[in-house]
């Protein structure tokens, strides 16, 4: 890309006025976007303030572009509607999770990374919020730590908590599909664009904080990686059990136990997710945790 790219950020929101302020107060005043930038919000089917807190916000920056939608329809449905306005005029998607907080500066260090002509994709490093703590926080520390070393040593799987995309390797993805990423890496890589990693740039997310909800997750995660395999053959680095094992050596012994907690989660949300399968019930649209 010759010279300034031309950036829009996309938020997809459900119910999110906890936290819709401070991420829009984040974007606009910590990132360093540039003055024509578009931030896009997608309200869907919101039955809370966040549409509310959006309109407050488009008033104070002309950056903001809300979206509302009455019903509720999935994310996938969400994010191909932003797709759509990407490839029309822009040069570089970033996509955020309504419920995340990049670190300042975190956007444009990944929208620099899409200099290098042959790189589709820019992930951060995904850190659960502190201030948590328990069985559960110890075993979503794990896998996001599991994570961060499969696509730091082997193949990078894309994490859509914070990404840059470049707009031309957008595809629409199904409707229906329980987990989007998959979809938006699968066809980043077919184009031959490379996915990178960039652990500096971070992102704090949201995690479940029971294992009720954990499972739940870690259930529909499974459902969406079974989908996309089924329907195309590929299986994103993280489902793979020898790259997990050749990065669970590098653990610190107090982390074991929960690896062999989570593992215990893990298998449990597989089976779920495989039944769910068989059944054709698909969670596209699902509660937030």
């Amino acid at each position: 890309m010759a010279g300034l790219p031309r950036v829009v950020v996309g938020i997809c929101a459900y119910n999110e006025e906890n936290n819709i302020g401070r991420i829009l107060r984040n974007l606009v005043s910590e990132q360093g976007l540039p003055n024509t930038c578009r931030i896009l919000v997608v309200c869907s089917g919101c039955t809370d303030r966040t549409p509310q807190i959006v309109k407050e916000f488009q008033a104070k920056d002309s950056r903001l572009e809300p979206i509302f939608e009455e019903r509720r329809t999935g994310k996938a449905n969400a994010l191909n509607r932003i797709f759509r306005i990407a490839r029309e005029s822009e040069d570089v998607l970033v996509l955020v999770n309504a419920d995340a907080l990049p670190k300042s500066g975190s956007v444009m260090l990944l929208v620099s990374s899409l200099e290098s002509s042959d790189v589709g994709a820019a992930f951060a490093q995904p850190i659960p919020f502190e201030g948590f703590h328990g069985t559960c926080y110890g075993i979503v520390r794990i896998i996001w730590r599991l994570h961060h070393m499969i696509s730091l040593r082997q193949m990078p799987k894309l994490s859509g908590e914070l990404c840059a995309i470049r707009a031309s390797c957008l595809r629409e993805i199904p409707g229906n599909v329980a987990t989007d990423e998959p979809y938006i890496e699968l066809a980043i890589r077919r184009q031959g664009y490379r996915i990178v990693y960039v652990p500096v740039a971070l992102v704090n997310i949201r995690c479940p904080t029971n294992v009720v909800d954990l499972l739940k997750q870690r259930k529909r995660i499974w459902v969406g990686h079974m989908q996309l395999q089924n329907e195309t053959g590929f299986k994103v680095s993280t489902t793979s059990f020898g790259n997990i094992l050749k990065v669970a050596s590098e653990l610190k012994p107090t982390e074991i136990l929960y690896l062999f907690l989570g593992a215990f989660l893990e298998a449990i949300a597989y089976f779920q997710a495989k039944m769910e399968v068989r059944k054709g019930t698909i969670p596209f649209a699902w509660e937030p945790i």
